[in-house]
């Protein structure tokens, strides 16, 4: 979600209606298409109050305007309230433009990275029971859902941080809302801590839902309700949060996963009529959160919800896409591409979260029916770990490609990623408002910088017409580029040798990734050349979960790459030389620091 179902691009001129209005819609970025997205760019967006503003796009006449304001379904507002926008400018194109926008909306909040950073649940490998999982709503075959959670720890061989549990586990009532959330018995019979002892103690994650009109809560704590849509808020003026946030600590929950936020919020008369219900909802779960030292995911939000993060530092991270099972189900459907909503997540601060996975096609047993299937296991592994947020498989038990699924991370877990979310590049955005909301294509990059050096990856799939990208398109200087499966075939990629990428090749059936390294020269009598072409086997090449420096010797003779891992962990570490081409190395990971050194001359490359 956090606006995905909902984005469009098109032609904004006087008869047009191309801007999402109302609840649903979100931040206006306007450039021009003449500029293939690579320089102008307004980003429009509310700065304040974001939970109770919406803005609408009136035709008048031989003009179009953009109007915001208080939603219009507000029943009262109090003398002297007051709201705010912004209008940004940047000359550095759509993804910088965005970037700089988010940046300054943060900075005004003093939003920081320090959750997201830290957060346990998007640093490393965990598993996931919602919908797409093979567990959802669904249990091994003569097993209650306690003995599947016990035998997914114990019987999958993979480093998993941390389990999420669904909606499958609490009390619903009327509407399917939350009435009570705890355990029910026939679902967990020895109750939530004892399956968390089970479990070794491992960390949960656990799913809720809009709260329902019946809920048992509001008969101690104070609710708003709406008897019409039967549902149920807490109102956050008591200790509601603390009291449930305390008690779910006691039983391992280290994330709180708030689904439904736009069910919440548009199918609920209160939020709609009281001018500061949304907000205070938000921020009362958000401070109790913070004090009990609990990180946040929002899921199913809107992009009112993203924005109004900015003030709540626990929520770390946001699901950008639909439910994972919509792709089960119909492989047409591109669950996956996820490359224009992560850059609103990410620019507000959140991590994307591209949603649960298989890593296997087919998993007889599951809940969606015998001809689901997952086409391409690794364009989903592949995303999850490029986007920078959680990397979550659901697979059977008997189902998970080990191998496949540890291309995300060193062998403890902790995922390799970019610095930042791969999304979409400015052309492919420009075509997309030029053929009026038609995407031409999945073509997305990313980065890494390791000391001053900057690596790049650039991915495509589901290509509906060829492109060529140079090295300007994706914000890189002239290096080396290799395909992701085979390092022993580089390039040159610069201005005069370009990418190219066909339609042909990387098509809904298949996936591209190339890498580009930057190149340094030797001061030695033939001035040989090298590149760090990073760890073999892995989705992030060059990562700084990996990679700690690089440094090269006053006389520029020789280069130092160090690494780190876990001990007497091997890494296959691939340089290019331009004596030597290119070379591949099996570093082990010392038992004393866990660290290794890769030297680099204009004749050797060795590990040491």
């Amino acid at each position: 979600m956090s606006g995905e179902s909902d984005k469009h691009a098109g032609n904004w001129n006087a008869s047009s209606k191309v801007i999402r209005s109302g609840m649903q819609g979100g931040p206006v970025v306007l450039f021009n298409l003449t500029q293939r997205g690579e320089e102008d760019v307004l980003v429009i967006s509310p700065f304040s109050r974001f939970m109770a503003t919406s803005l609408t796009q009136r035709n008048k006449l031989s003009a179009s305007a953009l109007e915001y304001g208080v939603i219009g379904s507000m029943s009262y507002i109090p003398a002297n309230y007051a709201h705010t926008m912004i209008v940004f400018y940047s000359q550095n194109g759509i993804n910088e433009g965005i970037r700089q926008w988010g940046q300054t909306m943060q900075q005004a909040y003093n939003r920081t990275n320090e959750h997201r950073l830290n957060d346990l649940t998007i640093n490393y490998l965990g598993y996931y029971t919602d919908n797409g999982g093979y567990y959802y709503y669904n249990t091994e075959q003569e097993m209650n859902y306690e003995e599947t959670m016990v035998n997914v720890a114990h019987r999958i061989p993979l480093p998993f941080h941390y389990i999420q549990l669904d909606s499958w586990w609490y009390f619903k009532g009327i509407g399917n809302g939350v009435s009570q959330w705890t355990a029910r018995p026939d679902i967990f019979p020895d109750g939530l801590a004892i399956l968390h002892r089970r479990l070794e103690n491992i960390p949960l994650a656990a799913h809720n839902r809009y709260w329902a009109y019946d809920t048992v809560y509001k008969q101690k704590y104070a609710f708003a309700l709406d008897v019409a849509n039967g549902k149920a808020l807490p109102i956050g003026n008591d200790s509601f949060w603390m009291d449930l946030f305390v008690e779910a600590r006691n039983w391992g929950l280290v994330l709180y996963e708030q689904d439904w936020l736009n069910v919440q919020t548009i199918d609920f008369l209160p939020t709609r009529t009281d001018i500061n219900l949304g907000a205070q909802w938000l921020m009362s779960m958000g401070a109790a959160a913070e004090q009990i030292g609990m990180n946040i995911q929002y899921c199913m939000s809107l992009p009112r919800h993203i924005l109004q993060a900015l003030d709540i530092p626990r929520v770390t991270h946001a699901r950008v896409s639909d439910d994972y099972a919509v792709h089960l189900r119909d492989s047409t459907r591109s669950q996956w591409n996820i490359g224009i909503s992560s850059m609103l997540a990410d620019a507000i601060g959140l991590a994307p979260f591209k949603d649960v996975l298989w890593s296997a096609s087919l998993q007889p047993g599951s809940p969606y029916g015998t001809s689901s299937k997952e086409i391409l296991p690794d364009r989903e592994i592949l995303i999850a770990t490029l986007s920078t947020g959680p990397v979550g498989p659901g697979d059977g038990i008997d189902y998970a490609n080990i191998q496949s699924i540890m291309k995300c991370c060193r062998a403890d877990g902790l995922i390799l990623k970019p610095d930042r979310p791969l999304t979409t590049i400015n052309t492919l955005v420009a075509d997309w408002a030029f053929y009026d909301g038609i995407i031409q294509g999945e073509l997305y990059s990313t980065q890494t910088t390791i000391n001053d050096r900057i690596f790049h990856i650039i991915f495509a799939s589901a290509m509906k017409r060829d492109y060529t990208v140079y090295p300007s398109m994706i914000g890189s200087e002239s290096g080396i580029i290799w395909s992701y499966d085979n390092a022993q075939i580089t390039s040159i990629f610069d201005d005069t040798h370009p990418l190219e990428v066909s339609t042909s090749k990387c098509n809904d059936q298949s996936i591209c990734l190339w890498y580009v390294s930057p190149l340094w020269q030797f001061n030695d009598p033939i001035r040989t050349k090298y590149a760090l072409l990073g760890e073999w086997g892995k989705w992030t090449s060059v990562s700084q979960q990996r990679f700690i420096s690089i440094t090269t010797n006053k006389e520029k003779t020789q280069a130092t790459i160090t690494l780190q891992g876990v001990a007497s962990e091997i890494v296959p570490v691939v340089l290019f030389n331009s004596n030597l081409h290119s070379v591949t190395v099996n570093c082990s990971m010392s038992t004393e620091n866990g660290q290794a050194n890769v030297v680099v001359t204009p004749t050797s490359v060795i590990c040491s």
